[in-house]
C-alpha cells in the first residue's frame, strides 16, 4: 500500500502511517482542538524522513514605489470648453460680489452659491443657442441677484444688465 504522498512505507514502521499525524489533534472539555505538541513531535520524529519536504522557495524582495513625494493637491480633471464656459460665466457673475457674499451669514452663503451656480449653467444654455435674447439673461441674473437681503432693487437691476453685457461679449455673439 502507498502512502497518500506517493512514497511506499517503510517496512519496520507499517503501524504507523503519516496521516496518523492528524490523529494528534484532541478536542478539550470546551469542544475545541487543542494540538499536542508532544505527540507532534513524536510523529515527526517517527515519519520525519516521510514526509514531503518542500523546498523553501526563496521569498524576492518585493520592490516598493518609488519614493518620488506625492503631489499635494489632486490632480486635476481636463477641462473641457463647455466646463471652461461656465466657468467663465461664473467669474463674470461673482464679479464686485465678493464683499456682499462675505458680509452674509454661512448658511445664506451657501444658498447663494448653489443658486449662483443654477443661474451660471442657465446662462450658459441660453448662450449656447443661435440667437441669444438677452432679456432672457437678465432675468436670470436679475432673480439670482434678488436673493440677497438687503439689496437695492435698483443696483439688482444695473448688475444684472452688467453682467448680461460681458456674458453677451464673452460668448461672441454681440
Amino acid at each position: 500500500m502507498a502512502s497518500p504522498l506517493g512514497q511506499p512505507p517503510a517496512p519496520e514502521k507499517l503501524e504507523r502511517e503519516p496521516e496518523d499525524i492528524f490523529e494528534i489533534l484532541e478536542k478539550d472539555e470546551t469542544g475545541k482542538h487543542e494540538v499536542q505538541v508532544e505527540k507532534v513531535r513524536e510523529a515527526l520524529e517517527q515519519h520525519g524522513s516521510r514526509f514531503e519536504q518542500h523546498p523553501e522557495v526563496p521569498t524576492q524582495a518585493k520592490e516598493l514605489p518609488s519614493t518620488a513625494p506625492l503631489p499635494s493637491a489632486p490632480v486635476p480633471a481636463p477641462v473641457t470648453p463647455a466646463v471652461a464656459q461656465l466657468q467663465q460665466i461664473e467669474q463674470v457673475l461673482a464679479d464686485g460680489l465678493q464683499d456682499l457674499y462675505a458680509s452674509l451669514p454661512p448658511a445664506e452663503q451657501q444658498k447663494f452659491k448653489v443658486t449662483g451656480e443654477q443661474a451660471a449653467q442657465q446662462v450658459q444654455g441660453l448662450l449656447s443657442q443661435v440667437k441669444v435674447k438677452v432679456q432672457q439673461v437678465i432675468d436670470v441674473i436679475r432673480q439670482w441677484l434678488g436673493t440677497l437681503p438687503g439689496v437695492n432693487k435698483f443696483f439688482v437691476e444695473q448688475e444684472a444688465k452688467i453682467k448680461a453685457e460681458k456674458l453677451v461679449r464673452l460668448a461672441g455673439k454681440d
